[in-house]
C-alpha cells in the first residue's frame, strides 16, 4: 500500500476566462470533493486538511460549511467550477449531519461528506493479542490500517498492514503486527480517506510505565509513582516548589543516548493544579539551551519537542548525560505545584513521506 503523495496545482483551472465570474446567477452545484495532495474524489474527509470543491455556478460563494460548522474561504482561491478549502478543526465529526454545504448569492448545494479525526489511542490486550483502541470518529468506514516506520529517503520505509478488529462511529480497534517497535498508525477508510495517528511506540523508551535504564531524583520536591496515567497503568508524580526540579540520569548499565539517531522528543504530561502552566524542559544540566513547555491544566498535553528546535545545526552534544524537568511558573501562578508526567522517549523521525 503506497501513500506517497504531492500537492497537484490547479493554476489552469484557475486561469480558465470561463472559470471567472461574471453575471452568473445560476444555483451552485457540487460535482465532487478532491483531496488537495493527489486531487482524488473523496467522500470523507481530515480536519484541518486541504480539499477540492468541484462543481459549477461557485463562484458567488458566500458560506461553506462541514457539518454545520463555518469553514471560510479566500475569494482569490475560488472560481466558477472548483474551492479550495480547508476543514475547520472544530467541525464535530461525529454528526448526524455528514453534509458539506455551499451557499452562493444564487442557491445553496449539499453534498454527503463525513469526516475524520483520531482523539488517541490505549493499548490493551484482548484475547491475548496486543491492540490498540482508537477514539474519535467517524470510524463507521475504516477498512484497512498500516503501522509505518522509518521514510522513504532514508531507505528504511517499512509498512506493515494491520487486521482492522471492529469499527464504529466513535471507536475503530486494531491489532498491532509482531515485531513493531514505533510506528505511526495509518487509518484508511472505504471513503477514500486516510489519517494518521500520533507515534505508537519508541525507538529509545525511557518511561512507558516504569524507568527503562534510567533513574530518577530531584531537587525542591517530591517525586514518585502514581497510577494518573496518559496510557498503560504508571505514570511519575513530581510535587514541586517553583524552579524546583526533576531530574532524569542513565544508569549504569542502560544504553548511552546518542543524540543524532534520534529526531524528536515525545513526552506527556498531566499538570493537575491550576498553577501548573510552564515547565522547562533541559539537557545535560542546564549545559544546552532550554525548552520551556506551555501546558494546560487539567488534561493530558502531548508534547513533541524536535531536537533541532534545542540545538541549532552542527551544535548537539554526542550524548544525553541527564534530562531535567523544572518548574517555572510566572508571577501570580502561586504554589501548590503538580504534574504528572508519562509516555516519554526518541524517535528517530517524527515526518514521515509515505
Amino acid at each position: 500500500m503506497s501513500m506517497s503523495f504531492s500537492l497537484v496545482s490547479c493554476d489552469d483551472e484557475f486561469n480558465e476566462p470561463s472559470n471567472i465570474s461574471g453575471g452568473n446567477t445560476k444555483p451552485p452545484v457540487i460535482t465532487s470533493v478532491n483531496e488537495a495532495r493527489e486531487d482524488t474524489p473523496v467522500t470523507e474527509g481530515v480536519l484541518k486538511n486541504l480539499y477540492y470543491i468541484k462543481g459549477q455556478n461557485l463562484g458567488s460563494v458566500t458560506s461553506i460549511q462541514y457539518n454545520g460548522v463555518e469553514a471560510g474561504f479566500n475569494p482569490v482561491y475560488v472560481t466558477e467550477t472548483l474551492i479550495i478549502s480547508r476543514i475547520p478543526e472544530e467541525a464535530p465529526y461525529l454528526s448526524e449531519i455528514n453534509k458539506l454545504r455551499v451557499e452562493t448569492l444564487y442557491g445553496v448545494a449539499e453534498y454527503n461528506f463525513s469526516l475524520l479525526a483520531i482523539e488517541g489511542f490505549t493499548e490493551e490486550i484482548i484475547d491475548g493479542k496486543s491492540v490498540l483502541i482508537f477514539a474519535g470518529g467517524d470510524f463507521t468506514n475504516v477498512t484497512e490500517a498500516s503501522f509505518v516506520s522509518g521514510s522513504e529517503e532514508l531507505g528504511n520505509l517499512e509498512e506493515r498492514p494491520a487486521n482492522v478488529l471492529s469499527a464504529s462511529q466513535a471507536e475503530v480497534i486494531v491489532e498491532v503486527p509482531d515485531g513493531v517497535i514505533q510506528a505511526f498508525v495509518y487509518l484508511i477508510t472505504s471513503s477514500g480517506a486516510s489519517i494518521r495517528s500520533e507515534s505508537y511506540g519508541f525507538n529509545y523508551p525511557i518511561f512507558t510505565d516504569e524507568l527503562i535504564g534510567w533513574t530518577l531524583s530531584g531537587w525542591d520536591g517530591e517525586q514518585g509513582l502514581s497510577s494518573e496515567v496518559a496510557l498503560g497503568s504508571t505514570s511519575i508524580k513530581r510535587s514541586s516548589l517553583n524552579y524546583g526540579g526533576l531530574t532524569l540520569f542513565p544508569g549504569d548499565d542502560n544504553e548511552t543516548l546518542v543524540l543524532a539517531d534520534y529526531s524528536t522528543f515525545l513526552i506527556q504530561i498531566y499538570p493537575a493544579t491550576s498553577s501548573t502552566k510552564r515547565v522547562n524542559f533541559a539537557l545535560n544540566d542546564f549545559t544546552s539551551p532550554q525548552y520551556l513547555l506551555d501546558l494546560v491544566p487539567g488534561e493530558w498535553n502531548k508534547i513533541e519537542i524536535p531536537i533541532s528546535s534545542i540545538y541549532p545545526s552542527g551544535t548537539a552534544p554526542d550524548t544525553i548525560t541527564r534530562i531535567d524537568f523544572q518548574m517555572f511558573a510566572e508571577d501570580g501562578d502561586d504554589p501548590p505545584y503538580l504534574y504528572y508526567l508519562d509516555q516519554f522517549g526518541l524517535i528517530e523521525y517524527k515526518n514521515i513521506n509515505v
